[in-house]
């Protein structure tokens, strides 16, 4: 059944089916307002069976047409159906709740229904010839005695569903304000302090009769409401109560409650105009204050306000304990937040940008600030490497000399700053950027060892709630961990580069020599394992000797550099492109027999000569040229020595042959 219909269970409200069947001589079906069949009439007639079963289509239409007009109309009402019987629908409505009770077929009179079944008998399954049986079994009912009884059916249905709703109701209530009771004096860790405070406040407000019960935490020098229920709820969710004349600290101090019923008393309280007294109870223990439980508006007896008392003292022991406890999960959960830190800044230690990003989306994520930015040194200055909540592209250019401003000063002091009011930190020239929502900030030196190598940002909490002195230990925490990803990073990419530059010309950006002999064994022995083939292709710059000779050794270095950038545009993907030494140049192209080197060597050969055509003024060749000898594995070598002398041998044929040529070795 329906979640509207939780109160009304299918066996209780087939019991006033049953009776009404019984008394009145109709049977009726149970609808929900969406014409939805709740209950089955129970021995329903053999004609509306008939009817149903033959033209259900029209039977459902006719239904909720019906059901519609239910739910509309308060009275009961006759509907006639697709095969001109009659039928009576009631809407019996408790509280949300409404059902509409639908009768079975009836008719007028036998005349009528005999015509019809003559008529039109077979469009519902029944024999013209034989109307007999059907005769005796069709309901006459004289539609004014239906009348008037329906008005009684329609108030035994209401009277009946509005007790079984009570009931139910009063049942329910009943069992959760046992259930409450039994919680609150046997509270179970772990616990939430919401649901401390929200079982603190219905115990009281079911218990003793209470118009309105609310919870306040010291926030400073106010008590504030955290949770409010009752009739004044919504009104006293933004109440706060100030400690004026110490008041409130001195019924902490006994552990006593307070009642004030002065109108001038309250008002001094600030609280709203229709409060006409309170009841104020401590939360307290050995003086430590963990809120204050008040009631409105009520009437509570000596005998009540020490039994509340008490209450409140066992609720003061449970909130202690879970202080504890949540301080002490605090802890836990700050060490698996860093550690969960530590693992994404690992993954991202090869990836000096990623890293920046990572740090600082960890640090925003961490306390839920809408903006923040990490910063880094550089010629005594500070840059954005990272930012959230601004365009990156408006601080892209931004510097902060060191020294200067919040970041420049943390940066120079190795030490954080943190504040909820940035006006009031009394450092000169420093005012809260228009950008910046509130005047809550945490910045944070990222320090390794004595050195300050970076300094973490976070300002403006989603939640509007400012940053706290355990928000500030997590961040510095968080900014030890960062330091040293920071500092390693920085490592990997030195290390990087030295070995770049242990395997890369300096000149032309290629591969050296050293390099390519690595790659050559590697490749030898993946073809002897795979019975595959390679190719090693061997080009030297044509009178290169002549041209530096001519046009001088910058131009000849310019000349290296550009048959580079030529010759990477030439190869395949996964050819290794080296400088071999001075204007000589190897291509090592894997898995590439001697014709297909043949046709990229052609291509490098070929481009080299149309991009330097006519270009010189001294050099006396109208082009750059380039000869080429190629060897192939196995056929032509099987050792890296063997291969390199025959491309070698290859390449002075070229030369021999008249240069600016590619030739492919052979015996």
């Amino acid at each position: 059944m329906h979640k509207n219909y939780e109160f009304f269970d299918a066996d209780t409200l087939s019991i006033i089916q049953n009776s009404i069947s019984e008394i009145t001589d109709f049977t009726f079906s149970v609808y929900d307002n969406n014409g939805v069949l709740l209950i089955p009439a129970k021995g329903e007639d053999k004609l509306t069976t008939q009817i149903r079963s033959y033209i259900r289509e029209e039977f459902d239409k006719f239904v909720h047409e019906g059901i519609k007009k239910a739910i509309l109309r308060k009275d009961p009402f006759f509907h006639k159906g697709p095969f001109n019987e009659f039928h009576l629908f009631i809407s019996a409505s408790v509280n949300t709740t409404k059902f509409i009770f639908l009768s079975n077929a009836f008719y007028t009179t036998k005349s009528e229904f005999k015509e019809l079944l003559i008529k039109d008998g077979g469009r519902i399954g029944i024999s013209p010839s034989y109307p007999e049986p059907w005769l005796e079994a069709v309901k006459i009912k004289d539609l004014s005695e239906v009348q008037k009884i329906a008005s009684h059916i329609k108030t035994l249905f209401e009277t009946f569903l509005k007790c079984v709703y009570e009931k139910n109701i009063n049942y329910k209530n009943y069992r959760w304000a046992k259930t409450l009771i039994d919680v609150a004096f046997s509270i179970q860790m772990p616990a939430t302090e919401d649901e401390v405070y929200s079982l603190t406040v219905d115990a009281i407000l079911f218990l003793f009769n209470t118009d309105t019960a609310s919870i306040m935490v010291k926030e400073k020098n106010i008590f504030r409401t955290v949770l409010s229920s009752g009739r004044q709820r919504k009104l006293l969710m933004s109440a706060s109560l100030e400690d004026y004349d110490n008041i409130i600290s001195r019924l902490i101090e006994v552990s006593k409650p307070l009642y004030v019923d002065d109108v001038v008393k309250i008002q001094r309280f600030g609280l709203p105009e229709n409060i006409t007294s309170l009841h104020i109870f401590p939360l307290s223990h050995n003086k430590i204050t963990y809120g204050l439980l008040v009631i409105y508006n009520s009437v509570i007896s000596p005998n009540e306000s020490k039994t509340i008392m008490g209450f409140c003292k066992l609720i003061s022991l449970i909130l202690k304990n879970l202080y504890l406890q949540n301080a002490f999960g605090q802890c836990v959960d700050n060490i698996e937040v860093l550690n969960i830190a530590v693992s994404k800044l690992t993954s991202q230690l090869h990836n000096p940008e990623a890293l920046h990003e990572a740090i600082l989306d960890i640090a925003t994520n961490l306390f839920k600030a809408e903006k923040g930015s990490l910063m880094l040194p550089e010629n005594n200055t500070l840059i954005i490497k990272a930012v959230k909540g601004i365009n990156k592209w408006l601080v892209q250019d931004v510097r902060v000399k060191i020294g200067e401003r919040i970041a420049g000063k943390v940066f120079k002091d190795g030490s954080p700053l943190f504040s909820n009011e940035i006006e009031k930190l009394g450092l000169p020239h420093i005012r809260p950027g228009y950008h910046y929502k509130t005047g809550s900030f945490m910045s944070v030196p990222i320090k390794f060892g004595s050195e300050t190598i970076g300094v973490i940002n976070v300002a403006d909490r989603t939640t509007g709630e400012e940053f706290t002195e355990k928000d500030l230990t997590l961040i510095n925490h968080f900014a030890t961990y960062a330091s040293i990803a920071l500092k390693i990073s920085n490592y990997y990419n030195l290390m990087e580069q030295m070995k770049e530059l242990s395997i890369t010309d300096p000149l032309t950006g290629l591969f050296n020599r050293r390099f390519l002999k690595e790659r050559f064994i590697e490749e030898i022995h993946r073809s002897e394992r795979y019975d595959s083939i390679f190719s090693l292709a061997i080009f030297d710059i044509d009178d290169f000797k002549l041209f530096n000779d001519t046009e001088g050794h910058l131009a000849g270095d310019s000349v290296l550099k550009d048959l580079a950038s030529i010759a990477r545009r030439c190869i395949r993907i996964n050819d290794i492109l080296s400088r071999f030494g001075g204007e000589e140049f190897a291509v090592l192209m894997p898995q590439t027999n001697k014709e297909e080197a043949f046709l990229v060597a052609e291509r490098i050969r070929k481009s080299i000569k149309e991009y330097s055509m006519h270009k010189w003024k001294k050099f006396p060749h109208p082009s750059i040229t380039v000869s080429t000898g190629i060897a192939s594995f196995p056929i032509n070598g099987r050792t890296i020595d063997e291969l390199i002398e025959h491309a070698d041998i290859a390449l002075y044929k070229a030369k021999s042959l008249g240069k600016d040529r590619t030739v492919i070795y052979s015996t």
